[in-house]
């Protein structure tokens, strides 16, 4: 369990290293229209729009455990750990050792056609020990990895640090008709940590 940076030194880890979550299978989205969703970026056969709702399981990692996420060890964290949540007990908490490491967080998701709205959304809080005003030391990308090759939606680093969180939305519409994933990176160098904690996540489809 990590400690609030604001009592713990900067020499020593913002958490202790739990026990490896392995994720050795990832829960099939039920799609009652999809008849065939394989490997990342593959086609998607679905009538139009009839797939609407939330995609993503466990959105709120409010089940306590990753699945159907697969992360690194020890990002699943109850927010009695020092991290407040945006909403519930749990949150995805990446990185914030004050050490070089990198935390991952992602799930598969497939992206009907023929939708007027296809959005990825979630709440995020960056708490830093950082204090330059120019200079990124530390980051988190969030990322669609498909068939064709990934790309980054967007990049947040020790910079955007505030208090509270703040939602951010994508629009996951050039993916429709594929079996895609949505990925977290974070990265974090050798001192001075810097949490990436998001909460309350959503692939809503309209």
């Amino acid at each position: 369990m990590r400690l609030s940076p604001s009592v713990v030194h900067t020499s020593t880890r913002r958490r202790a290293v739990r026990s490896a979550i392995t994720v050795s299978s990832v829960a099939a989205l039920a799609m009652a229209v999809v008849s065939t969703a394989s490997a990342a970026g593959t086609a998607v056969v679905s009538t139009p729009c009839a797939a609407a709702g939330q995609k993503l399981g466990n959105p709120g990692f409010e089940t306590g455990v990753a699945t159907p996420w697969t992360t690194t060890p020890g990002v699943i964290e109850n927010a009695s750990g020092g991290e407040p949540a945006h909403t519930g007990t749990f949150v995805a908490w990446l990185d914030g050792y004050a050490t070089t490491h990198t935390d991952t967080l992602s799930q598969p998701v497939a992206v009907p056609l023929s939708c007027t709205s296809e959005l990825f959304s979630f709440w995020l809080h960056i708490n830093t020990e950082e204090t330059t005003t120019t200079t990124v030391f530390d980051k988190l990308q969030v990322q669609v990895v498909a068939a064709a090759g990934t790309t980054t939606l967007a990049t947040f680093s020790n910079l955007n640090h505030a208090t509270g969180y703040q939602q951010h939305s994508y629009n996951l519409a050039p993916w429709a008709g594929q079996s895609v994933t949505l990925k977290f990176v974070g990265t974090e160098d050798a001192s001075l940590q810097t949490s990436f904690v998001i909460d309350d996540t959503a692939a809503t489809i309209s």
